[in-house]
Protein backbone atom coordinates (compact mmCIF):
# COMPACT_ATOMS: atom_id res chain seq x y z
CA UNK A 1 0.00 0.00 0.00
CA UNK A 2 3.11 2.32 0.76
CA UNK A 3 4.55 1.60 -2.41
CA UNK A 4 2.48 -0.58 -4.78
CA UNK A 5 3.96 -2.14 -7.25
CA UNK A 6 3.60 -1.57 -11.40
CA UNK A 7 1.17 -3.77 -13.42
CA UNK A 8 4.73 -4.47 -15.43
CA UNK A 9 6.32 -5.53 -12.31
CA UNK A 10 3.74 -7.52 -10.99
CA UNK A 11 4.13 -9.42 -14.33
CA UNK A 12 7.96 -9.91 -13.82
CA UNK A 13 7.05 -11.00 -10.14
CA UNK A 14 4.70 -13.67 -11.50
CA UNK A 15 7.21 -14.90 -13.83
CA UNK A 16 9.82 -14.97 -11.69
CA UNK A 17 7.66 -17.24 -9.09
CA UNK A 18 6.36 -19.52 -11.55
CA UNK A 19 10.12 -20.05 -13.16
CA UNK A 20 11.09 -21.04 -9.50
CA UNK A 21 8.30 -23.57 -9.38
CA UNK A 22 8.84 -25.34 -12.31
CA UNK A 23 12.81 -25.45 -11.25
CA UNK A 24 11.34 -27.00 -8.35
CA UNK A 25 9.80 -29.73 -10.09
CA UNK A 26 12.35 -30.15 -12.79
CA UNK A 27 13.04 -34.29 -12.63
CA UNK A 28 16.98 -34.69 -14.08
CA UNK A 29 14.60 -38.28 -15.35
CA UNK A 30 11.28 -38.37 -16.31
CA UNK A 31 9.35 -41.41 -16.48
CA UNK A 32 7.68 -43.69 -18.85
CA UNK A 33 4.76 -45.34 -17.56
CA UNK A 34 4.59 -48.90 -18.09
CA UNK A 35 2.17 -52.27 -17.25
CA UNK A 36 3.76 -55.36 -17.48
CA UNK A 37 3.41 -58.96 -17.09
CA UNK A 38 5.99 -61.77 -16.10
CA UNK A 39 6.36 -65.34 -16.17
CA UNK A 40 8.24 -66.16 -12.72
CA UNK A 41 10.52 -69.19 -13.34
CA UNK A 42 11.38 -70.50 -9.52
CA UNK A 43 13.69 -73.19 -10.36
CA UNK A 44 17.79 -73.24 -9.53
CA UNK A 45 19.56 -71.14 -11.76
CA UNK A 46 17.01 -68.90 -12.77
CA UNK A 47 17.15 -65.25 -12.74
CA UNK A 48 14.37 -63.33 -10.63
CA UNK A 49 12.44 -60.69 -12.27
CA UNK A 50 13.78 -56.97 -12.49
CA UNK A 51 10.68 -54.45 -11.31
CA UNK A 52 11.87 -51.30 -12.52
CA UNK A 53 11.18 -47.58 -10.50
CA UNK A 54 12.11 -44.69 -9.18
CA UNK A 55 12.07 -42.43 -6.12
CA UNK A 56 9.05 -40.25 -5.94
CA UNK A 57 6.82 -43.13 -7.69
CA UNK A 58 5.17 -46.24 -6.72
CA UNK A 59 5.02 -49.73 -8.41
CA UNK A 60 2.43 -52.05 -7.75
CA UNK A 61 3.14 -56.00 -7.45
CA UNK A 62 0.18 -58.15 -8.46
CA UNK A 63 0.91 -61.82 -7.49
CA UNK A 64 -1.04 -64.52 -9.71
CA UNK A 65 -1.06 -68.06 -10.34
CA UNK A 66 -0.24 -69.22 -14.02
CA UNK A 67 -4.09 -69.45 -14.88
CA UNK A 68 -4.02 -65.84 -13.99
CA UNK A 69 -5.63 -65.89 -10.87
CA UNK A 70 -4.88 -63.71 -7.81
CA UNK A 71 -2.47 -65.57 -5.41
CA UNK A 72 -2.53 -63.92 -2.22
CA UNK A 73 0.64 -63.22 0.19
CA UNK A 74 0.89 -64.94 3.91
CA UNK A 75 3.02 -62.94 5.51
CA UNK A 76 4.49 -59.68 5.01
CA UNK A 77 7.00 -59.28 2.64
CA UNK A 78 10.94 -58.31 3.17
CA UNK A 79 12.86 -55.58 1.84
CA UNK A 80 16.56 -55.27 2.15
CA UNK A 81 17.73 -52.26 3.68
CA UNK A 82 14.45 -50.84 4.47
CA UNK A 83 13.59 -47.40 5.04
CA UNK A 84 16.86 -46.87 3.63
CA UNK A 85 16.61 -48.08 -0.41
CA UNK A 86 13.45 -48.99 -0.29
CA UNK A 87 9.64 -50.12 1.40
CA UNK A 88 6.99 -52.10 0.82
CA UNK A 89 3.47 -51.80 1.63
CA UNK A 90 0.79 -54.63 1.89
CA UNK A 91 -2.87 -55.54 2.88
CA UNK A 92 -3.08 -58.12 4.96
CA UNK A 93 -4.22 -60.82 2.78
CA UNK A 94 -4.16 -59.18 -0.27
CA UNK A 95 -2.49 -60.27 -3.57
CA UNK A 96 -0.76 -56.83 -3.90
CA UNK A 97 2.32 -55.17 -2.79
CA UNK A 98 3.32 -51.58 -3.27
CA UNK A 99 7.00 -50.33 -3.71
CA UNK A 100 8.66 -47.55 -3.36
CA UNK A 101 12.34 -46.49 -3.68
CA UNK A 102 13.53 -44.14 -1.29
CA UNK A 103 16.63 -43.49 -2.82
CA UNK A 104 17.90 -43.01 -7.02
CA UNK A 105 20.66 -45.11 -8.31
CA UNK A 106 20.17 -47.71 -6.19
CA UNK A 107 19.37 -51.14 -5.73
CA UNK A 108 17.96 -53.69 -3.70
CA UNK A 109 15.41 -56.98 -3.75
CA UNK A 110 11.97 -58.36 -2.03
CA UNK A 111 11.04 -61.06 -0.71
CA UNK A 112 7.52 -62.22 -1.19
CA UNK A 113 5.60 -65.15 0.75
CA UNK A 114 2.57 -66.81 -0.76
CA UNK A 115 0.24 -68.71 0.57
CA UNK A 116 0.34 -72.43 -0.43
CA UNK A 117 4.06 -71.96 -1.84
CA UNK A 118 7.12 -73.58 -0.34
CA UNK A 119 9.59 -71.07 -2.51
CA UNK A 120 9.36 -67.48 -1.74
CA UNK A 121 9.28 -65.45 -5.29
CA UNK A 122 12.82 -62.75 -4.91
CA UNK A 123 12.12 -59.49 -6.84
CA UNK A 124 14.96 -57.64 -7.55
CA UNK A 125 14.58 -54.05 -7.23
CA UNK A 126 16.29 -51.39 -9.33
CA UNK A 127 16.05 -47.34 -9.35
CA UNK A 128 17.96 -46.39 -12.61
CA UNK A 129 21.43 -47.05 -13.58
CA UNK A 130 24.54 -44.14 -12.31
CA UNK A 131 25.56 -44.44 -16.31
CA UNK A 132 22.35 -44.18 -18.30
CA UNK A 133 22.52 -40.85 -19.76
CA UNK A 134 18.86 -41.25 -21.16
CA UNK A 135 16.54 -38.15 -19.40
CA UNK A 136 13.53 -40.64 -19.82
CA UNK A 137 13.15 -44.64 -18.12
CA UNK A 138 10.30 -46.59 -18.11
CA UNK A 139 8.89 -47.51 -14.71
CA UNK A 140 6.61 -50.41 -14.30
CA UNK A 141 3.10 -48.88 -12.58
CA UNK A 142 2.10 -52.44 -12.39
CA UNK A 143 3.84 -55.59 -12.38
CA UNK A 144 1.65 -59.06 -12.90
CA UNK A 145 3.91 -61.69 -11.93
CA UNK A 146 2.21 -65.03 -13.09
CA UNK A 147 3.71 -67.96 -10.47
CA UNK A 148 3.83 -71.56 -11.40
CA UNK A 149 0.82 -73.48 -9.86
CA UNK A 150 -2.37 -72.79 -9.05
CA UNK A 151 -3.41 -70.04 -5.92
CA UNK A 152 -5.80 -70.78 -3.42
CA UNK A 153 -8.37 -68.53 -4.16
CA UNK A 154 -8.90 -70.37 -8.15
CA UNK A 155 -12.09 -70.93 -8.14
CA UNK A 156 -13.35 -71.68 -11.38
CA UNK A 157 -11.61 -74.76 -13.42
CA UNK A 158 -8.87 -74.01 -15.38
CA UNK A 159 -7.06 -75.17 -18.40
CA UNK A 160 -4.35 -78.15 -18.52
CA UNK A 161 -1.08 -76.84 -17.59
CA UNK A 162 -0.08 -78.05 -21.13
CA UNK A 163 -2.14 -75.64 -22.34
CA UNK A 164 -1.04 -72.39 -19.90
CA UNK A 165 1.75 -70.28 -22.24
CA UNK A 166 3.31 -69.57 -18.97
CA UNK A 167 7.11 -68.88 -20.72
CA UNK A 168 5.93 -68.45 -24.29
CA UNK A 169 7.73 -64.80 -25.63
CA UNK A 170 5.21 -64.52 -28.22
CA UNK A 171 2.03 -65.49 -26.05
CA UNK A 172 3.55 -62.62 -23.65
CA UNK A 173 3.84 -60.26 -27.11
CA UNK A 174 0.30 -60.86 -27.55
CA UNK A 175 -0.89 -60.34 -24.40
CA UNK A 176 1.02 -56.74 -23.85
CA UNK A 177 -0.81 -55.52 -27.15
CA UNK A 178 2.99 -55.59 -28.70
CA UNK A 179 2.24 -58.70 -31.60
CA UNK A 180 5.38 -59.66 -33.90
CA UNK A 181 6.03 -56.70 -36.99
CA UNK A 182 4.97 -59.50 -39.43
CA UNK A 183 1.49 -60.39 -37.27
CA UNK A 184 -1.89 -59.50 -39.93
CA UNK A 185 -4.10 -58.04 -38.11
CA UNK A 186 -7.92 -59.41 -38.62
CA UNK A 187 -10.95 -57.75 -38.30
CA UNK A 188 -13.99 -59.68 -36.90
CA UNK A 189 -17.57 -59.53 -38.09
CA UNK A 190 -20.63 -60.81 -35.92
CA UNK A 191 -20.89 -60.19 -32.32
CA UNK A 192 -17.33 -58.36 -30.95
CA UNK A 193 -17.55 -57.96 -27.54
CA UNK A 194 -15.19 -54.57 -26.49
CA UNK A 195 -11.40 -55.26 -26.05
CA UNK A 196 -11.02 -58.17 -28.74
CA UNK A 197 -8.50 -58.25 -31.15
CA UNK A 198 -7.70 -60.85 -33.27
CA UNK A 199 -4.02 -61.30 -35.12
CA UNK A 200 -3.09 -63.96 -37.27
CA UNK A 201 0.79 -64.87 -36.86
CA UNK A 202 2.72 -68.14 -37.69
CA UNK A 203 0.06 -70.40 -39.01
CA UNK A 204 -2.27 -69.66 -36.16
CA UNK A 205 -4.79 -66.97 -34.81
CA UNK A 206 -4.37 -64.86 -31.53
CA UNK A 207 -7.22 -63.82 -29.57
CA UNK A 208 -6.95 -60.95 -27.09
CA UNK A 209 -9.82 -60.52 -25.16
CA UNK A 210 -11.11 -60.28 -21.67
CA UNK A 211 -14.23 -62.91 -22.59
CA UNK A 212 -13.64 -66.84 -22.05
CA UNK A 213 -13.22 -68.25 -25.32
CA UNK A 214 -15.67 -71.46 -26.21
CA UNK A 215 -13.59 -72.55 -29.62
CA UNK A 216 -10.97 -74.96 -28.85
CA UNK A 217 -7.54 -73.53 -28.43
CA UNK A 218 -4.15 -74.66 -28.19
CA UNK A 219 -2.36 -72.18 -25.34
CA UNK A 220 -3.41 -68.76 -23.01
CA UNK A 221 -2.32 -66.90 -21.09
CA UNK A 222 -3.93 -64.20 -18.60
CA UNK A 223 -3.29 -60.99 -17.03
CA UNK A 224 -4.48 -59.56 -13.71
CA UNK A 225 -6.94 -57.27 -15.59
CA UNK A 226 -9.06 -60.47 -16.52
CA UNK A 227 -7.33 -59.88 -20.17
CA UNK A 228 -6.30 -62.97 -21.69
CA UNK A 229 -4.69 -64.15 -25.11
CA UNK A 230 -5.51 -67.20 -27.04
CA UNK A 231 -3.87 -69.25 -29.49
CA UNK A 232 -5.81 -71.52 -31.78
CA UNK A 233 -5.62 -73.41 -35.15
CA UNK A 234 -7.08 -71.06 -38.02
CA UNK A 235 -10.78 -71.38 -37.84
CA UNK A 236 -13.48 -68.80 -39.62
CA UNK A 237 -15.40 -68.83 -36.45
CA UNK A 238 -14.50 -68.00 -33.28
CA UNK A 239 -17.34 -68.09 -29.89
CA UNK A 240 -16.84 -66.38 -26.89
CA UNK A 241 -18.63 -66.63 -23.77
CA UNK A 242 -20.40 -63.55 -22.55
CA UNK A 243 -21.88 -63.77 -18.80
CA UNK A 244 -23.12 -66.94 -20.15
CA UNK A 245 -23.87 -65.78 -23.63
CA UNK A 246 -22.16 -66.70 -26.67
CA UNK A 247 -21.17 -64.45 -28.76
CA UNK A 248 -19.97 -65.80 -32.43
CA UNK A 249 -17.70 -63.89 -34.73
CA UNK A 250 -16.48 -64.42 -38.41
CA UNK A 251 -13.03 -63.99 -39.83
CA UNK A 252 -12.23 -63.44 -43.00
CA UNK A 253 -8.99 -65.61 -43.50
CA UNK A 254 -6.10 -64.73 -46.01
Amino acid sequence: MVSPLKSQEIRQLRRRFEDTRAAKADRPVRTLPRIRSVSVDLSPGATPPILRTLPGETSTVVFLDAAGAPWPLGAAPRVSRPNQVASAEWIDGSPSVVVTMLSPYEEANLTAFLVGLATPVVIKLVAGEPDAKTRTREVDYRLDLRVPGHSPWAQAAVPGVAKIGLYDDTMQAFLDGLPPNDAVRLKPRGEVPPRTDVWQYAGALFVRTDRDIQTAFDNTLAASDGTRVYRLAPTPYVTLSDAGRSLTFQLDLP
